[in-house]
Protein backbone atom coordinates (compact mmCIF):
# COMPACT_ATOMS: atom_id res chain seq x y z
CA UNK A 1 0.00 0.00 0.00
CA UNK A 2 1.00 3.54 -0.90
CA UNK A 3 1.73 6.03 1.41
CA UNK A 4 -0.73 8.92 1.44
CA UNK A 5 2.33 11.40 2.20
CA UNK A 6 4.42 10.07 -0.20
CA UNK A 7 1.66 9.98 -2.85
CA UNK A 8 0.91 13.68 -1.39
CA UNK A 9 4.50 14.35 -2.13
CA UNK A 10 4.50 12.99 -5.56
CA UNK A 11 1.44 14.86 -6.85
CA UNK A 12 2.85 18.04 -5.41
CA UNK A 13 6.36 17.31 -7.62
CA UNK A 14 4.22 16.86 -10.52
CA UNK A 15 2.52 20.16 -10.19
CA UNK A 16 5.51 22.05 -9.73
CA UNK A 17 6.00 24.40 -12.89
CA UNK A 18 8.82 25.94 -12.08
CA UNK A 19 12.92 25.16 -10.63
CA UNK A 20 11.52 27.95 -7.81
CA UNK A 21 8.38 25.61 -7.03
CA UNK A 22 10.51 22.60 -7.13
CA UNK A 23 12.75 23.85 -4.68
CA UNK A 24 10.15 24.85 -2.29
CA UNK A 25 8.59 21.28 -2.15
CA UNK A 26 12.06 19.61 -1.77
CA UNK A 27 12.96 21.72 1.06
CA UNK A 28 9.57 22.21 2.91
CA UNK A 29 7.53 20.08 1.65
CA UNK A 30 9.84 16.86 2.32
CA UNK A 31 9.44 17.10 6.35
CA UNK A 32 6.03 15.70 5.98
CA UNK A 33 7.75 12.57 5.32
CA UNK A 34 10.76 12.96 7.89
CA UNK A 35 11.49 15.27 10.22
CA UNK A 36 14.62 17.42 10.12
CA UNK A 37 15.42 20.87 11.07
CA UNK A 38 16.94 22.32 7.66
CA UNK A 39 16.49 21.32 4.40
CA UNK A 40 19.04 22.92 1.72
CA UNK A 41 19.08 22.26 -2.23
CA UNK A 42 22.40 22.99 -4.28
CA UNK A 43 22.23 22.72 -8.01
CA UNK A 44 25.27 20.95 -9.15
CA UNK A 45 25.85 22.49 -12.94
CA UNK A 46 28.00 21.00 -15.74
CA UNK A 47 31.53 21.81 -15.62
CA UNK A 48 32.88 24.19 -15.58
CA UNK A 49 29.77 25.70 -13.80
CA UNK A 50 30.05 25.48 -10.17
CA UNK A 51 27.51 24.60 -7.70
CA UNK A 52 25.15 27.30 -6.36
CA UNK A 53 22.35 27.44 -3.32
CA UNK A 54 18.91 27.14 -5.16
CA UNK A 55 16.74 26.64 -2.78
CA UNK A 56 16.35 26.88 1.49
CA UNK A 57 13.35 25.69 3.75
CA UNK A 58 11.65 28.76 5.40
CA UNK A 59 12.93 30.62 2.50
CA UNK A 60 10.82 32.18 -0.09
CA UNK A 61 14.11 33.99 -2.08
CA UNK A 62 18.02 32.62 -1.03
CA UNK A 63 20.94 34.75 -1.06
CA UNK A 64 23.89 32.60 -3.56
CA UNK A 65 26.18 35.16 -2.64
CA UNK A 66 25.90 34.94 1.29
CA UNK A 67 28.81 33.18 3.13
CA UNK A 68 26.48 30.03 4.03
CA UNK A 69 25.28 29.79 0.76
CA UNK A 70 28.42 29.69 -0.92
CA UNK A 71 30.01 27.89 2.24
CA UNK A 72 27.03 24.89 1.58
CA UNK A 73 27.47 25.16 -2.46
CA UNK A 74 31.66 24.47 -1.59
CA UNK A 75 30.72 21.19 0.34
CA UNK A 76 28.48 19.84 -2.46
CA UNK A 77 30.94 20.75 -4.93
CA UNK A 78 33.58 18.74 -2.72
CA UNK A 79 30.76 15.47 -2.49
CA UNK A 80 30.05 15.39 -5.85
CA UNK A 81 32.09 12.63 -6.83
CA UNK A 82 31.06 10.92 -4.06
CA UNK A 83 27.55 11.15 -4.35
CA UNK A 84 28.08 10.16 -8.53
CA UNK A 85 29.59 6.96 -7.16
CA UNK A 86 26.68 5.91 -5.22
CA UNK A 87 24.19 3.04 -6.86
CA UNK A 88 21.41 4.60 -8.51
CA UNK A 89 19.03 3.23 -5.72
CA UNK A 90 20.55 4.55 -2.01
CA UNK A 91 22.58 7.38 -3.53
CA UNK A 92 22.29 9.10 0.66
CA UNK A 93 25.61 9.83 2.25
CA UNK A 94 25.63 10.66 5.85
CA UNK A 95 27.52 13.20 6.19
CA UNK A 96 30.01 14.28 8.82
CA UNK A 97 33.27 16.86 9.82
CA UNK A 98 35.62 14.14 9.23
CA UNK A 99 34.54 13.76 5.36
CA UNK A 100 35.27 17.20 4.61
CA UNK A 101 38.61 19.02 3.98
CA UNK A 102 40.10 21.07 7.29
CA UNK A 103 38.65 24.43 5.40
CA UNK A 104 35.24 23.75 5.20
CA UNK A 105 34.65 21.58 7.76
CA UNK A 106 35.84 23.84 10.50
CA UNK A 107 32.63 26.24 10.10
CA UNK A 108 30.38 22.92 10.74
CA UNK A 109 29.18 23.92 14.27
CA UNK A 110 28.37 27.22 12.79
CA UNK A 111 26.06 26.37 9.97
CA UNK A 112 24.81 22.68 10.45
CA UNK A 113 23.92 19.82 13.32
CA UNK A 114 25.57 17.08 13.95
CA UNK A 115 22.73 14.78 11.74
CA UNK A 116 22.77 15.44 7.95
CA UNK A 117 21.84 13.33 5.20
CA UNK A 118 23.15 14.80 1.48
CA UNK A 119 20.67 12.75 -1.38
CA UNK A 120 21.82 12.78 -4.30
CA UNK A 121 19.18 14.08 -6.94
CA UNK A 122 19.80 12.31 -10.24
CA UNK A 123 18.12 12.43 -14.12
CA UNK A 124 17.45 9.78 -16.31
CA UNK A 125 20.97 9.66 -17.58
CA UNK A 126 22.48 8.97 -13.96
CA UNK A 127 23.96 12.37 -13.71
CA UNK A 128 23.92 13.77 -10.10
CA UNK A 129 22.40 17.26 -10.94
CA UNK A 130 21.71 18.91 -7.06
CA UNK A 131 22.16 17.39 -3.94
CA UNK A 132 19.48 18.04 -0.87
CA UNK A 133 20.82 18.19 2.78
CA UNK A 134 18.57 17.48 5.21
CA UNK A 135 19.89 18.17 8.64
CA UNK A 136 18.62 17.26 12.18
CA UNK A 137 20.01 17.19 15.74
CA UNK A 138 18.61 13.44 16.15
CA UNK A 139 21.07 10.97 14.16
CA UNK A 140 19.65 9.26 11.37
CA UNK A 141 19.01 5.46 11.09
CA UNK A 142 21.89 3.03 9.79
CA UNK A 143 19.76 0.58 9.21
CA UNK A 144 15.62 0.66 8.12
CA UNK A 145 12.76 -1.46 6.60
CA UNK A 146 10.81 -1.18 3.42
CA UNK A 147 7.83 0.35 5.54
CA UNK A 148 10.13 2.95 7.06
CA UNK A 149 9.80 6.52 6.30
CA UNK A 150 14.12 6.91 5.13
CA UNK A 151 13.24 4.35 3.00
CA UNK A 152 10.21 6.00 1.53
CA UNK A 153 12.37 9.27 1.53
CA UNK A 154 15.31 7.38 -0.76
CA UNK A 155 12.31 6.28 -3.65
CA UNK A 156 11.39 10.06 -3.23
CA UNK A 157 14.05 10.94 -4.57
CA UNK A 158 14.50 9.25 -7.65
CA UNK A 159 11.42 11.24 -8.46
CA UNK A 160 12.84 14.50 -6.73
CA UNK A 161 16.21 13.98 -9.40
CA UNK A 162 14.23 13.25 -12.75
CA UNK A 163 11.73 16.23 -11.90
CA UNK A 164 14.46 18.59 -11.42
CA UNK A 165 16.32 17.13 -14.59
CA UNK A 166 13.05 17.79 -16.20
CA UNK A 167 12.57 21.51 -15.25
CA UNK A 168 16.35 22.80 -15.27
CA UNK A 169 18.57 20.53 -18.00
CA UNK A 170 16.23 20.56 -21.04
CA UNK A 171 16.22 24.25 -20.31
CA UNK A 172 19.43 24.64 -20.38
CA UNK A 173 20.38 22.55 -22.97
CA UNK A 174 20.11 25.06 -25.66
CA UNK A 175 22.10 27.63 -24.31
CA UNK A 176 24.72 25.18 -23.16
CA UNK A 177 24.61 23.99 -27.13
CA UNK A 178 25.06 27.74 -27.99
CA UNK A 179 28.11 28.33 -25.30
CA UNK A 180 29.66 25.67 -26.87
CA UNK A 181 29.38 26.48 -31.16
CA UNK A 182 30.22 29.92 -29.72
CA UNK A 183 33.91 28.32 -28.66
CA UNK A 184 34.02 27.47 -31.51
CA UNK A 185 36.19 30.20 -33.50
CA UNK A 186 34.33 29.25 -36.89
CA UNK A 187 30.87 30.24 -35.73
CA UNK A 188 32.56 33.43 -33.86
CA UNK A 189 33.57 34.49 -37.56
CA UNK A 190 30.44 33.87 -38.96
CA UNK A 191 28.33 35.73 -36.71
CA UNK A 192 31.34 38.62 -37.08
CA UNK A 193 31.00 38.65 -41.03
CA UNK A 194 27.20 38.20 -40.66
CA UNK A 195 26.57 42.34 -40.88
CA UNK A 196 28.83 42.27 -43.38
CA UNK A 197 27.09 39.82 -45.60
CA UNK A 198 23.82 40.87 -44.89
CA UNK A 199 24.89 44.46 -46.27
CA UNK A 200 26.01 43.00 -49.46
CA UNK A 201 23.39 41.26 -50.33
CA UNK A 202 21.90 42.36 -53.50
CA UNK A 203 18.20 44.55 -53.99
CA UNK A 204 16.61 46.86 -56.61
CA UNK A 205 16.63 50.17 -55.56
CA UNK A 206 13.59 51.61 -55.19
CA UNK A 207 11.78 54.80 -54.12
CA UNK A 208 8.01 55.58 -52.67
CA UNK A 209 6.45 58.37 -54.26
CA UNK A 210 2.83 59.58 -53.56
CA UNK A 211 0.48 59.13 -56.76
CA UNK A 212 -3.01 59.81 -58.33
CA UNK A 213 -4.94 57.92 -61.10
CA UNK A 214 -5.40 60.31 -64.24
CA UNK A 215 -6.32 59.88 -67.71
CA UNK A 216 -3.82 59.66 -69.96
CA UNK A 217 -5.96 61.07 -72.79
CA UNK A 218 -8.04 64.34 -71.43
CA UNK A 219 -8.87 67.71 -72.48
CA UNK A 220 -9.20 71.16 -70.82
CA UNK A 221 -12.42 72.37 -71.19
CA UNK A 222 -11.90 76.63 -70.69
CA UNK A 223 -13.48 79.70 -70.60
CA UNK A 224 -14.29 80.80 -74.39
CA UNK A 225 -15.18 84.87 -73.21
CA UNK A 226 -14.66 87.07 -70.13
CA UNK A 227 -17.78 86.65 -68.08
CA UNK A 228 -19.90 84.92 -65.10
CA UNK A 229 -20.67 81.68 -64.70
CA UNK A 230 -23.91 81.35 -64.33
CA UNK A 231 -24.57 77.00 -63.65
CA UNK A 232 -22.94 73.94 -64.40
CA UNK A 233 -25.28 72.11 -66.48
CA UNK A 234 -23.80 68.36 -65.53
CA UNK A 235 -22.99 67.19 -62.09
CA UNK A 236 -18.83 66.44 -61.31
CA UNK A 237 -17.31 62.71 -62.83
CA UNK A 238 -20.00 62.98 -64.86
CA UNK A 239 -19.94 60.70 -68.30
CA UNK A 240 -20.99 63.13 -71.20
CA UNK A 241 -21.92 62.77 -75.44
CA UNK A 242 -20.04 65.01 -77.76
CA UNK A 243 -21.69 68.11 -78.04
CA UNK A 244 -23.26 68.16 -74.43
CA UNK A 245 -23.79 71.19 -72.61
CA UNK A 246 -21.34 71.11 -69.63
CA UNK A 247 -21.74 74.80 -68.20
CA UNK A 248 -23.67 78.24 -69.25
CA UNK A 249 -22.32 81.60 -68.55
CA UNK A 250 -24.58 84.35 -67.71
CA UNK A 251 -26.50 86.05 -71.00
CA UNK A 252 -28.34 89.08 -70.07
CA UNK A 253 -26.00 91.97 -71.20
CA UNK A 254 -25.28 90.05 -74.30
CA UNK A 255 -29.25 89.46 -74.83
CA UNK A 256 -29.59 93.30 -74.22
CA UNK A 257 -26.72 94.16 -76.81
CA UNK A 258 -28.35 91.58 -79.28
CA UNK A 259 -32.19 93.47 -78.83
CA UNK A 260 -30.51 96.98 -79.49
CA UNK A 261 -28.64 95.31 -82.51
CA UNK A 262 -31.72 93.80 -83.88
CA UNK A 263 -33.59 96.60 -83.05
CA UNK A 264 -30.70 99.21 -85.35
CA UNK A 265 -30.84 96.10 -87.71
CA UNK A 266 -34.90 96.57 -88.53
CA UNK A 267 -34.21 100.38 -88.87
CA UNK A 268 -31.87 100.07 -91.36
CA UNK A 269 -33.25 97.41 -93.37
CA UNK A 270 -36.56 100.29 -93.15
CA UNK A 271 -34.09 103.18 -94.71
CA UNK A 272 -33.07 100.53 -97.07
CA UNK A 273 -36.85 100.09 -98.47
CA UNK A 274 -37.44 104.52 -98.11
CA UNK A 275 -33.88 105.29 -99.90
CA UNK A 276 -35.29 102.73 -102.78
CA UNK A 277 -38.44 104.54 -103.69
CA UNK A 278 -36.71 107.57 -103.79
CA UNK A 279 -34.15 106.30 -105.92
CA UNK A 280 -36.70 106.35 -108.90
CA UNK A 281 -37.42 109.60 -109.05
CA UNK A 282 -34.45 111.45 -107.76
CA UNK A 283 -30.89 110.99 -109.33
CA UNK A 284 -29.70 112.19 -105.63
CA UNK A 285 -31.62 109.51 -103.93
CA UNK A 286 -29.94 107.08 -106.05
CA UNK A 287 -26.70 108.41 -103.79
CA UNK A 288 -28.66 107.55 -100.31
CA UNK A 289 -29.35 104.46 -101.41
CA UNK A 290 -25.72 103.51 -101.50
CA UNK A 291 -25.22 104.87 -97.95
CA UNK A 292 -28.48 102.91 -96.61
CA UNK A 293 -27.05 99.80 -98.05
CA UNK A 294 -23.50 99.94 -96.36
CA UNK A 295 -25.43 101.10 -92.89
CA UNK A 296 -27.99 97.84 -93.14
CA UNK A 297 -24.30 95.48 -93.67
CA UNK A 298 -23.27 96.99 -90.72
CA UNK A 299 -26.10 96.56 -89.06
CA UNK A 300 -26.33 93.09 -90.09
CA UNK A 301 -22.40 92.08 -88.65
CA UNK A 302 -23.06 93.67 -85.86
CA UNK A 303 -26.11 91.49 -84.97
CA UNK A 304 -24.04 88.23 -86.09
CA UNK A 305 -21.44 88.98 -83.75
CA UNK A 306 -23.15 89.18 -80.80
CA UNK A 307 -25.20 86.08 -81.76
CA UNK A 308 -22.12 84.30 -82.28
CA UNK A 309 -20.75 85.65 -78.22
CA UNK A 310 -24.60 84.21 -76.83
CA UNK A 311 -24.10 81.12 -78.41
CA UNK A 312 -20.48 80.86 -76.88
CA UNK A 313 -21.90 81.42 -73.59
CA UNK A 314 -23.15 77.32 -73.86
CA UNK A 315 -20.07 75.50 -72.97
CA UNK A 316 -20.25 72.24 -75.20
CA UNK A 317 -18.15 69.05 -74.79
CA UNK A 318 -15.93 68.65 -77.86
CA UNK A 319 -16.38 64.98 -76.96
CA UNK A 320 -17.14 62.07 -74.76
CA UNK A 321 -15.53 61.17 -71.80
CA UNK A 322 -15.60 62.15 -67.94
CA UNK A 323 -15.94 65.87 -67.05
CA UNK A 324 -13.67 66.19 -63.71
CA UNK A 325 -14.32 68.80 -61.95
CA UNK A 326 -15.10 70.42 -58.11
CA UNK A 327 -18.20 71.05 -56.29
CA UNK A 328 -20.61 72.92 -58.86
CA UNK A 329 -21.66 75.64 -56.09
CA UNK A 330 -18.10 77.02 -56.28
CA UNK A 331 -18.53 77.80 -59.63
CA UNK A 332 -22.34 79.38 -59.62
CA UNK A 333 -21.34 83.20 -59.98
CA UNK A 334 -18.00 82.99 -60.28
CA UNK A 335 -16.01 85.31 -62.65
CA UNK A 336 -13.34 83.72 -65.14
CA UNK A 337 -11.58 85.11 -67.77
CA UNK A 338 -10.72 83.69 -71.11
CA UNK A 339 -9.36 80.66 -71.47
CA UNK A 340 -9.45 80.21 -67.55
CA UNK A 341 -9.94 76.13 -66.82
CA UNK A 342 -13.20 74.91 -65.95
CA UNK A 343 -12.77 71.39 -65.24
CA UNK A 344 -11.00 68.65 -67.58
CA UNK A 345 -12.74 65.93 -70.14
CA UNK A 346 -10.68 62.73 -69.75
CA UNK A 347 -11.09 59.47 -71.26
CA UNK A 348 -11.74 56.56 -68.44
CA UNK A 349 -10.16 54.14 -70.82
CA UNK A 350 -6.88 55.05 -70.60
CA UNK A 351 -5.92 55.29 -67.30
CA UNK A 352 -2.79 56.10 -65.93
CA UNK A 353 -0.81 57.77 -62.95
CA UNK A 354 0.68 61.12 -62.20
CA UNK A 355 2.99 60.76 -59.83
CA UNK A 356 5.38 63.28 -57.61
CA UNK A 357 8.88 62.36 -56.48
CA UNK A 358 10.67 64.01 -54.42
CA UNK A 359 14.38 65.42 -54.97
CA UNK A 360 15.98 63.35 -52.65
CA UNK A 361 13.79 60.41 -53.97
CA UNK A 362 14.27 60.74 -57.73
CA UNK A 363 16.37 56.97 -58.28
CA UNK A 364 14.70 56.06 -61.73
CA UNK A 365 13.64 58.70 -64.28
CA UNK A 366 13.98 56.94 -67.10
CA UNK A 367 11.42 56.29 -69.56
CA UNK A 368 10.21 52.69 -69.10
CA UNK A 369 11.40 52.64 -65.64
CA UNK A 370 8.84 50.06 -63.92
CA UNK A 371 6.53 51.15 -61.79
CA UNK A 372 3.86 49.65 -59.42
CA UNK A 373 0.93 51.23 -57.32
CA UNK A 374 -0.89 50.69 -54.26
CA UNK A 375 -4.08 52.38 -54.28
CA UNK A 376 -4.95 53.39 -50.58
CA UNK A 377 -8.48 52.12 -51.33
CA UNK A 378 -6.97 48.67 -52.38
CA UNK A 379 -3.37 48.30 -50.67
CA UNK A 380 -3.43 44.76 -51.27
CA UNK A 381 -4.05 45.12 -54.88
CA UNK A 382 -0.96 46.03 -56.32
CA UNK A 383 -1.21 47.67 -60.01
CA UNK A 384 1.50 47.05 -62.29
CA UNK A 385 2.45 50.65 -64.43
CA UNK A 386 5.20 51.80 -66.43
CA UNK A 387 6.87 55.20 -66.73
CA UNK A 388 6.47 57.69 -69.36
CA UNK A 389 7.84 60.72 -68.72
CA UNK A 390 9.14 62.62 -65.84
CA UNK A 391 9.67 66.43 -65.68
CA UNK A 392 13.27 68.07 -65.64
CA UNK A 393 12.39 71.09 -63.67
CA UNK A 394 10.78 70.16 -60.09
CA UNK A 395 7.67 72.46 -58.85
CA UNK A 396 5.94 72.16 -55.31
CA UNK A 397 3.98 68.94 -55.28
CA UNK A 398 0.53 68.86 -53.45
CA UNK A 399 2.40 68.33 -49.94
CA UNK A 400 4.35 70.83 -50.90
CA UNK A 401 7.47 69.21 -51.06
CA UNK A 402 9.60 70.23 -53.92
CA UNK A 403 9.39 67.22 -56.66
CA UNK A 404 9.43 66.09 -60.53
CA UNK A 405 6.58 65.61 -61.49
CA UNK A 406 5.51 61.70 -63.73
CA UNK A 407 3.41 60.45 -65.77
CA UNK A 408 3.05 56.93 -66.27
CA UNK A 409 0.70 54.19 -67.87
CA UNK A 410 -1.47 51.59 -65.82
CA UNK A 411 -0.52 48.22 -67.99
CA UNK A 412 -3.91 46.66 -66.44
CA UNK A 413 -6.17 49.01 -64.90
CA UNK A 414 -8.57 46.53 -63.40
CA UNK A 415 -11.58 47.22 -61.63
CA UNK A 416 -10.13 48.83 -58.53
CA UNK A 417 -8.57 52.20 -60.45
CA UNK A 418 -10.59 55.19 -61.10
CA UNK A 419 -9.95 58.71 -61.72
CA UNK A 420 -9.19 61.04 -58.66
CA UNK A 421 -8.26 58.15 -56.87
CA UNK A 422 -4.54 57.97 -54.64
CA UNK A 423 -1.83 56.10 -53.31
CA UNK A 424 1.69 55.48 -53.42
CA UNK A 425 3.95 54.43 -56.17
CA UNK A 426 7.17 52.55 -56.31
CA UNK A 427 9.47 53.47 -58.73
CA UNK A 428 12.24 50.58 -59.19
CA UNK A 429 15.35 51.23 -60.24
CA UNK A 430 18.73 49.68 -60.53
CA UNK A 431 20.63 47.07 -58.62
CA UNK A 432 22.15 47.50 -56.49
CA UNK A 433 24.01 46.08 -52.49
CA UNK A 434 21.91 46.43 -49.10
CA UNK A 435 24.11 48.57 -47.31
CA UNK A 436 24.38 51.12 -50.16
CA UNK A 437 20.30 51.23 -50.11
CA UNK A 438 20.02 51.60 -46.09
CA UNK A 439 23.03 54.41 -45.95
CA UNK A 440 22.24 56.74 -49.21
CA UNK A 441 20.65 59.43 -47.96
CA UNK A 442 22.93 59.59 -44.61
CA UNK A 443 25.89 59.54 -47.01
CA UNK A 444 23.89 62.54 -49.09
CA UNK A 445 23.52 64.26 -45.87
CA UNK A 446 27.13 63.93 -45.06
CA UNK A 447 28.33 65.23 -48.22
CA UNK A 448 25.60 68.29 -48.02
CA UNK A 449 27.30 69.15 -44.78
CA UNK A 450 31.31 68.38 -45.34
CA UNK A 451 31.10 69.46 -49.02
CA UNK A 452 33.56 66.82 -50.56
Amino acid sequence: MIDPVFHALVAKVHAAGTAAELGFVFCNETRALVPYRQAALVALGAPPRRAALAAHSGLSDVEADAPYARWLAAVAEHLRPQLQALPPGARVLALAPSLLPPALAEPWGEWLPEAVWVLGLAGPDGRVRAALFLAREEAWPAEFDAAAPEYLLLQLAATYGHAWWALTQRRRSLGALLAQAWARRGLRWALALLPLLLLLTPVREYALVPAEVVSNRSEVVAAPRDGVVRRMAVAPNTPVAAGQVLAELDDSTLHNRLAVARAALASARLELLQASQRAIDSQQAKAELHLAEGRLREREVDAEALQRELDQLAIKAPGAGVFVYSDPNDWAGRPVQTGERLGLLADPGALGLQAWAPVQEAVNLRAGAPMTLFLSTAPLAPLAARLDAAGYQAVEAPNGVASYVLRGTLEQPGHEARIGLRGTARISGDWTVLGYLVLRRPLAAAREWCGC
